[in-house]
């Protein structure tokens, strides 16, 4: 399973971040039960470990997949069912 996780600002969303998580949810529900979206707050915790400081930041495992711009649900997508077949490759 894969956990895309979207950092994004405290309070009512912007135009833009709400258009970033739109594009990481449909996408992971292309692949149901395989990919999951988690949304923390860009001034948490976590965030502060990773060293984000721009949102909407995304990310998946260690990997940043984009900082505070809009992001191609194409290319998500591609990068989703790369990640998945190194997940089934490898066995887990």
């Amino acid at each position: 399973m894969l956990t895309l996780t979207v950092f994004v600002a405290e309070g009512p969303l912007p135009e833009h971040e709400t258009h970033v998580l739109k594009a990481v949810q449909a996408v992971a529900a292309r692949f149901p039960e395989r990919v999951t979206v988690e949304v923390l707050p860009i001034s948490g915790e976590r965030a502060e470990q990773l060293g984000l400081r721009v949102s909407p930041t995304v990310v998946e495992g260690g990997m940043v997949l984009s900082v505070g711009a809009d992001l191609s649900a194409g290319r998500l997508k591609r990068y989703v069912e790369m990640r998945l077949a190194e997940v089934d490759g490898s066995g887990s």
